[in-house]
């Protein structure tokens, strides 16, 4: 007997739909009837008609709701609602988040006592996934997964037997050659492609016509692409600037743009020889439906594996899944489904997520999956490309027509023989100037006042939304101190003859690497903790920007060091001080 139930999502950068969409298969291979929908489409009323609702969410920003789940939100925090609003809704939360935010998860907590709270019933406990966890930020999710179903097949009364069929594909399609790359590539009703392919003269229209956003970005140009660190240095970081006149665009310090990055032509060829795929034919969508959310109806191979697919992105569970089904070799097979398996989930992370194995790597390792790949399955296990977030560095009241990101070009070495690369920063630094770029503007989650002094800490490129600041703020009488950290003053102090024109701006150094002793910011807010804490007694707001590894748990807790050494305040006092500030948006982190 099955029963009808929805799995729910509310994902600002996909993550979160992707694992719905997981869940969601999971539930029809047990012969549950289910729907899958984003928040935003349902309504409380709609809720209350089903007894089982799967929630997946995201948290954005300082403890923000995702975009696409703002409105059911509002919704559940009617006034109108009662305790007994949901009386047959059995659910169940899991939620996406950082653990180095202060706000970790704070979105599914919310939701989940919110759905207790107006009568809904857990189906079992709250599920918080966790981006820095040492075995994947997948890892508890998938142990959630398999504790849902054991609890969900209780609740039924009934053995929820996974029997795996493979469903239909996501989008029908046809490919046929064409005659030229660049007829079918104006071909077809294009919406966001307009933006991409369109020139300048028809761009400026359509924004005049369409806001500038995720699913219609600007096609900005790269007009400065400079060095910031010494050509001995071995990180290479750049400021990178982009012309945005005649956007629309308007940014404030601590906005984010995303950019939409391209994959390498190696990659493109790489991929269109494993998939056995023309770079020149022409794909036409047949769906009758909606396509997605940004897909023109016809596109080229070329433009395809080039500008949306993410081909050289570490593959999912889910790709694993799909692809065994076309696994003929034995072997093959057994170990495609090892990896898709809970027990071999190790194994899995061993494999592709500790190396950073991507799609094209492993379609390569294994040549009966890809030499037997049904092609009507591609937009299923390959992932689109997601646009990439970067602190805005720089301030619009300097050049309304100009924004600059200050960018580490990430290369690493793991275990493979072919260094890792970062698809967006590799594709920014070898991009020659003048040329299009596609982006668009979001609200970040700092939140800066005017009227406060603002101590800011921000070591490498976690400097770039407090460059934005202080430009914004440099003939004003708000007092700005910055803790900027890096490994040497004369290899990547990135702007340092800019700040010391600055008047009202405290830039306070921790150079790593120029001493025996390695010194970070951590150590020196403690050593300027009088300073810092009588910054704090005037209401200054205290800001945190750059890497989410150690950095902003060390940071806080030589915070709670100088509020208790400063302040005269015992260790718990000091503690629950700290925790005051974060709770009053007195302090603000922005981690990656």
């Amino acid at each position: 007997m099955s029963v009808e139930m929805l799995v729910l999502y509310g994902s600002e950068t996909g993550n979160a739909r992707e694992l719905a969409e997981y869940l969601y298969r999971e539930c029809i291979y047990r012969d549950l009837s289910v729907r899958l929908s984003e928040m935003n489409q349902i309504t409380v009323q709609e809720l209350q008609s089903y007894s089982i609702a799967l929630f997946v969410c995201s948290t954005t920003g300082d403890g923000e709701q995702p975009k696409n789940m703002k409105v059911f939100w509002r919704q559940l925090l009617s006034r109108h609602l009662t305790p007994r609003t949901f009386p047959r809704l059995n659910f169940s939360v899991l939620g996406l988040g950082d653990s180095s935010y202060a706000k970790f998860n704070y979105v599914a907590k919310r939701l989940f006592r919110r759905l207790e709270g107006l009568g809904g019933r857990p189906l079992h406990t709250l599920g918080l996934s966790d981006e820095q966890h040492p075995e994947g930020s997948d890892y508890q999710s998938y142990i959630w997964m398999g504790d849902l179903f054991e609890k969900l097949g209780g609740h039924l009364q009934r053995q929820l037997t996974r029997t795996y069929r493979m469903l239909e594909p996501r989008y029908s399609f046809t490919i046929t050659q064409t005659e030229t790359i660049e007829e079918s590539e104006t071909k077809g009703d294009i919406k966001c492609v307009d933006i991409r392919d369109s020139n300048k003269d028809d761009v400026e229209d359509h924004v005049r016509r369409h806001v500038v956003c995720k699913d219609n970005p600007w096609r900005s140009v790269m007009v400065g692409n400079a060095r910031l660190t010494s050509a001995d240095h071995f990180q290479d970081v750049r400021l990178v600037e982009f012309d945005v006149s005649g956007s629309g665009i308007q940014y404030r310090p601590g906005d984010v743009v995303w950019i939409y990055p391209r994959n390498s032509e190696e990659d493109v060829v790489e991929a269109a020889n494993l998939l056995n795929l023309n770079l020149d034919s022409n794909l036409e969508f047949t769906s009758e439906g909606e396509i997605s959310d940004f897909l023109p109806k016809s596109l080229t191979i070329r433009n395809l594996l080039t500008e949306y697919l993410d081909i050289a992105s570490s593959p999912s569970r889910l790709f694993f899944e799909i692809c065994s089904n076309f696994a003929k070799d034995e072997l093959e097979k057994e170990k495609f489904e090892d990896f898709i398996s809970l027990l071999g989930r190790e194994e899995l992370y061993s494999y592709v997520s500790r190396p950073r194995r991507t799609i094209l790597e492993v379609l390569a390792d294994f040549h009966s999956v890809r030499e037997n790949l049904d092609i009507r399955y591609l937009f299923d296990f390959v992932p689109f490309i997601r646009p990439r977030g970067f602190s805005i560095a720089s301030a619009q009241c300097v050049n309304k027509d100009r924004l600059e990101i200050c960018m580490a070009v990430v290369r690493y070495k793991t275990i493979m023989k072919k260094e890792r690369i970062g698809l967006c920063s590799n594709y920014l630094a070898n991009l020659p100037l003048n040329h299009p770029v596609n982006l668009f503007v979001e609200q970040g989650s700092f939140k800066f006042p005017t009227d406060r002094p603002i101590i800011m800490v921000g070591p490498g490129t976690g400097c770039a939304p407090f460059r934005s600041l202080i430009q914004s703020r440099a003939n004003s009488q708000q007092q700005l101190i910055l803790f900027f950290g890096c490994r040497g003053e004369d290899r990547d102090y990135f702007f340092k003859r800019e700040w010391e024109q600055i008047s009202n701006l405290q830039v306070i150094t921790a150079f790593s690497r120029d001493q025996d002793r390695k010194i970070y910011v951590q150590h020196r807010i403690v050593e300027y903790g009088e300073l810092v804490w009588s910054a704090l007694t005037r209401g200054a707001v205290f800001c945190v920007a750059g890497n989410s590894k150690n950095m902003p748990f060390q940071v806080k807790d030589a915070l709670t060091t100088v509020s208790r050494l400063h302040g005269k305040l015992t260790q718990t006092e000091a503690e629950k001080y700290v925790e005051t500030l974060v709770r009053n948006r007195l302090y603000q982190t922005e981690t990656w």
